[in-house]
């Protein structure tokens, strides 16, 4: 990643590991996007049942016992 030599300076001064610090922010990044996209999916696939249809988790249950 390319940095403007003036903030390269200025980093300079401080005795800090940028290279892990950087590593660990996108780490957390994408940690978070990657939570945010299955809870979309989630979201999406419980939008799409219909959860008052009237017996709904008697059949499921029975359906995924049975390997369906």
């Amino acid at each position: 990643m390319r940095l403007p030599k003036e903030l390269k300076e200025k980093m300079e001064k401080y005795e800090v590991d940028w290279d892990q610090l950087i590593k660990d922010f996108i780490e957390k990044k994408v940690e978070e996007l990657e939570r945010e996209n299955h809870a979309k999916k989630a979201k999406e696939l419980l939008s799409s049942i219909d959860l008052s249809t009237n017996g709904f988790a008697i059949k499921e249950v029975r359906k995924h016992r049975e390997g369906n």
